[in-house]
């Protein structure tokens, strides 16, 4: 039976200096669900494909499965059946928003197949409590760019309202994902409960002078903007080489450099794909001097598109 299928891409959560707050997608690469119907009503999941086998298939158990039930209660069509199929081209626990990917894909293959046509807004609240389901825990620093593309901030109060951030012409990412894994919760455990004073003033100025930066072209702000006092200092010692990854991007050319979301994947910010290019491999070079191999590595433009609906090979 004929279906839809969407694709959600790779995002970056924080951007360094905006915890929580800030979010940014890349063109690629992502994850894959296509939505398809059946005769019983409920969602259920009928194959995980790239992931070797660790993620559940169960449908209240994996973040695809919560998010097409979500969207369904949202709806009031619980009597409906749907069947759902997952390519994973993320990595689990990488830092690259694996787990809003597959959900956000989900309610956007969902939404089309059903023709339900819901807002930005419905559409973010049922991907974060799909995202939610299985972890209790939800992130709409990339909920929010895996759906809307560009860069996006999310307000707290607000978590499925994304507001869009202007991209300055040329801006581009590297990523390197080495061959680790952090589970956020568990990096989310390492963080203080509070801020000293200072701490908390530097990185809300450096949240404003990012976004002026953003509006005005201003690369040079920007770079001044890309510090983290409240997630690296507890985290980067998880990651074998953080430093000299850092020092490497930023000796290539880039704006700056730290942590895509909790770890352990790392990118740079930089004012062209062929910087990018350069930083990129600076980077990987940088992990592989700590002994850690790069599984991935990636260069990207910021994906201005996020999910869409896209038609499934033959």
């Amino acid at each position: 039976m004929s279906g839809s299928r969407a694709f959600a891409p790779a995002t970056i959560g924080n951007v360094i200096c905006g915890f929580d707050v800030f979010g940014l997608a890349l063109e690629g690469p992502g994850d894959e669900v296509e939505a398809r119907l059946r005769d019983e009503p409920g969602v259920v999941i009928s194959a995980v494909h790239g992931d070797r086998g660790r993620l559940p298939t169960e449908a209240s158990q994996n973040v695809a499965g919560m998010a097409a039930n979500a969207l369904l209660a949202d709806c009031g069509m619980e009597n409906v059946g749907i069947e759902l199929e997952v390519w994973k081209g993320l990595p689990i626990s990488g830092g690259m928003g694996g787990s809003a990917a597959s959900a956000v894909a989900a309610v956007v293959a969902t939404d089309a197949l059903l023709q339900t046509n819901l807002s930005p807004q419905r559409l973010l609240r049922c991907a974060s409590e799909g995202e939610r389901g299985p972890k209790g825990d939800t992130h709409p620093d990339n909920i929010a760019p895996a759906l809307c593309g560009g860069i996006v901030m999310v307000r707290p109060e607000e978590p499925t309202v994304a507001i869009p951030l202007p991209v300055p012409a040329g801006l581009s990412v590297a990523l390197v994902h080495p061959e680790l894994e952090l589970e956020t919760k568990r990096m989310r455990g390492v963080l203080p409960d509070a801020l000293p004073l200072r701490d908390a003033v530097g990185q809300w100025a450096d949240c404003s002078a990012l976004v002026v930066g953003l509006y005005e072209e201003d690369w040079d702000l920007i770079g001044r903007a890309l510090v983290d006092r409240v997630a690296e200092p507890h985290r980067r010692s998880f990651i074998p080489g953080f430093d000299a990854v850092r020092a490497a991007g930023l000796g290539a050319g880039a704006l700056g450099a730290g942590l895509s979301g909790s770890g352990p994947s790392m990118f740079a910010l930089c004012r062209s794909i062929a910087d990018a290019e350069t930083v990129a491999g600076a980077m990987a070079a940088a992990f592989a001097g700590a002994g850690i191999e790069s599984t991935d590595v990636h260069v990207s433009g910021v994906g201005r598109l996020g999910s869409h609906v896209i038609e499934p090979p033959a």
